[in-house]
């Protein structure tokens, strides 16, 4: 991502969740979950196309085929989970195994949406599980979120210098959303399925303008805004900021006074930007 842009949300989209109705628990880091990362895919739709995107990215202005293809794209893309996975998690506690599982599972869509436009797959990282982790414990510590005007920078450069990367290049390694909010999920517990659903759509927003509002108001063309997160996630902006590849981790962090709030942040990591890969994949 470029400096000064966010992924606009809205607190209370309306979105079928998995999994049926949850208490508050925490998740005490003994909960089992599947080891096998679950594949899953986006499908872009006819206009969504790599010069569309990088036209928006270059000028600011979207056709109408590109606001069209990502109306599309919000309706016609469902999660289907293989099988569900009814394990309670606390998003903001999850174990090292869920992590993982979950970094797959989003570069699974991401990676899916690349492969359509004939882009080298992203590929996960420890190196940047552990900077999304840092990320996250910036934000949580300094009660940052992403319903702030914009992203952390400052937390996010401390998090690349613990790791190893370049920490004087600004915001050029974080893709944030915030977890839909619903009556069913509204505090940091939700099962794994039901997380999965949830960064699904996140994934959505990303690649279709930035979508933001309810399920029925997905034909609203003022709804899709932007399409820089999809620049960035497709490497489809410009040669300065593009990757041929990047590592990529996934972390979520909460707001000390309010547990609805949960942050994601998707950290790519191109190489360029590693500057101790010992450090880096400590």
């Amino acid at each position: 991502m470029r400096k000064n842009v966010k992924l606009l949300l809205t607190l209370s989209i309306a979105v079928a969740l998995a999994g049926g109705a949850v208490t508050a628990l925490e998740n005490n880091g003994n909960t089992s979950t599947s080891s096998t990362a679950e594949a899953a895919s986006i499908t872009l739709p006819p206009g969504y196309t790599k010069s569309a995107i990088i036209k928006w990215n270059q000028t600011g202005k979207a056709s109408k085929a590109l606001i069209n293809a990502s109306k599309k794209g919000m309706k016609d893309n469902t999660y289907s989970g293989a099988g569900s996975d009814n394990t309670l998690v606390n998003v903001t506690k999850l174990t090292n195994s869920q992590k993982v599982e979950l970094s797959k599972y989003t570069l699974s869509l991401i990676n899916s949406a690349r492969n359509q436009l004939g882009k080298q797959s992203w590929t996960y990282k420890t190196g940047a599980l552990h900077f999304a982790d840092r990320v996250a414990d910036q934000y949580y510590d300094h009660n940052k979120s992403c319903w702030d005007a914009d992203h952390y920078v400052p937390g996010i450069e401390r998090a690349a210098k613990a790791s190893g990367l370049n920490s004087r290049v600004g915001q050029v390694y974080e893709d944030e959303a915030g977890l839909p909010i619903s009556s069913e999920y509204h505090t940091n517990v939700r099962t794994m399925s039901a997380l999965k659903n949830q960064i699904y759509f996140n994934v959505k927003q990303m690649l279709f303008g930035g979508f933001y509002g309810s399920d029925s108001q997905m034909n609203d063309s003022s709804r899709y805004t932007e399409w820089e997160h999809a620049g960035d996630l497709l490497g489809c902006r410009t040669k300065n900021y593009d990757a041929k590849t990047k590592y990529f981790g996934v972390s979520f962090s909460g707001l000390k006074d309010d547990p609805s709030k949960i942050s994601v942040h998707m950290m790519g990591v191109a190489k360029r930007y590693i500057q101790n890969y010992k450090k880096f994949n400590h």
